[in-house]
């Protein structure tokens, strides 16, 4: 079924929601399209989800501003396709011309650009490079939660393909619940996080905590091999992640891509890595959002689940799986790229950013990790970063990044020379290193948060 929203929801849709209503609730088990999801929301009250497990907003004003937002976020989107990815992880394979990236920046057949105009450069080759180093001994490779196929056979519970077809790209749905487990509009966008004061209202705060490896240096892009980790997380509230940043201006402008847990983001596998990409242009202030639940980035492959969940995460003395990404800059006048593996997902518009900040290039990259802290009971969190194990525990323990380089401005990869950089080394701390072999510059890092030495 191909459905536009551009126009009222036509009246068999409405009707055909009530009636399911009346339905008893094994009749309604099947996944409904995004039109039946957008007609339900329509219906839906406040109280509703007063009570609801998981759901925070905090009123009436709050929650028809999202129910808003998703009538904005899905007008004018044709959704050709739906599947289950997993229990209760939707994704629509939508016309990519009508996906809200697209649709902002006036995209059409004939200003659509499927790749980068050009590639970043190899260096010469370097002497001694040993390729039975330990990068041999993670498994690198396409994730079926990540990776979609259109050749696949794959099919969910009620039959639908999990995949997309050419012309058409993956997005996650975007549903009232999701929104509703947050206060606010801004707080679902917001990279912030969340801290409940003592009147009980959950509030935008400042309560980050870092372990990362940063050079500031102008640039177009920054590549990484992540290592790949089912982090705990005390709170839904909190998260755990492993990313690149790219960073320049003032206010901060950033993109950030990796693999996050945060329970509150997810319908589903809270507790799983998520593939993630960010971006904010003031600072974190106004702007900024996850994956495609803005206008922001434009996809153009139909084969990454950008917000899919890692069906392969690595074990304590056991299996590692790790995942590379390239933020790269097409050019002076090119748009920023996201490669996920060996393909190009999409991209965000340099047109999104200022010329004082990485409209044209970056100033810094950085890699590492971050966790959110909401101090709960008075101490520090449990929340891990990484696996949880300290950085002098190892390969197979701690989790790492590594064959870590940069895109300099003359379009080649180029060694980075890292400064480490800390919150609080008692709670997580990172150890950078250099190898001839095949990790090249890497690092290890993490730890788990309250304990000993972390009050």
């Amino acid at each position: 079924m191909t459905t536009s929203f551009s126009h009222a929801l036509p009246r068999r849709l409405l009707l055909a929601g009530l009636i399911a209503a009346a339905l008893p609730l094994a009749a309604q088990a099947a996944t409904p399209t995004l039109a039946e999801s957008l007609s339900q929301m329509d219906a839906e009250q406040i109280g509703n989800f007063i009570g609801r497990p998981g759901a925070r907003v905090r009123d009436n004003a709050q929650f028809e501003r999202m129910k808003a937002y998703l009538r904005s976020h899905y007008d004018g989107v044709v959704a050709k396709h739906h599947f289950e990815l997993s229990p209760g992880e939707v994704f629509d394979c939508v016309d990519a011309l009508t996906q809200p990236g697209a649709r902002r920046h006036g995209l059409t057949a004939a200003n659509w650009v499927s790749k980068p105009s050009m590639l970043p450069a190899e260096p010469l080759a370097e002497a001694g490079t040993d390729d039975t180093d330990r990068a041999m001994n993670d498994r690198h490779q396409r994730d079926p939660g990540i990776f979609l196929s259109a050749a696949s056979t794959d099919v969910d519970a009620e039959g639908h393909a999990k995949s997309c077809a050419k012309g058409t790209i993956p997005m996650k749905r975007l549903t009232l619940p999701r929104l509703a487990a947050f206060e606010s509009l801004e707080h679902f966008r917001s990279k912030r996080g969340q801290v409940t004061n003592s009147d009980g209202w959950n509030t935008l705060a400042s309560v980050h905590e870092y372990a990362h490896a940063y050079q500031s240096v102008a640039n177009w892009g920054a590549e990484s091999t992540l290592n790949i980790w089912k982090a705990f997380t005390e709170l839904p509230s909190e998260f755990s992640l492993s990313q690149i940043w790219v960073v320049g201006g003032s206010p901060v402008e950033t993109i950030e891509a990796g693999w996050q847990v945060y329970p509150n983001r997810v319908s589903s596998h809270k507790s799983d890595a998520h593939l993630f990409i960010y971006s904010t242009q003031d600072g974190y202030a106004n702007t900024g959002c996850y994956d495609l639940t803005c206008d922001d980035f434009v996809q153009t492959n139909s084969d990454v689940a950008i917000g899919g969940y890692y069906t392969n995460q690595s074990q304590v003395n056991g299996t590692q799986y790790a995942q590379k990404i390239l933020i790269y800059k097409d050019g002076t006048l090119g748009h920023w790229w996201i490669k996920v593996g060996d393909v190009y997902a999409g991209y965000y518009p340099r047109t999104l950013y200022d010329t004082s900040g990485i409209r044209n290039q970056a100033a810094k990259v950085d890699f590492g990790g971050e966790i959110i802290n909401s101090s709960p009971s008075g101490r520090h969190t449990k929340t891990d970063m990484g696996s949880g194990y300290k950085p002098a525990s190892g390969f197979g323990y701690a989790a790492y990044q590594r064959t870590i380089r940069y895109v300099n401005t003359s379009n080649v990869y180029t060694t980075p020379s890292l400064t480490e950089t800390r919150t609080k080394s008692a709670c997580y701390d990172i150890d950078v290193a250099t190898s001839t072999g095949a990790w090249k510059t890497y690092f290890y890092f993490g730890g788990e948060g309250y304990g000993t030495g972390c009050p």
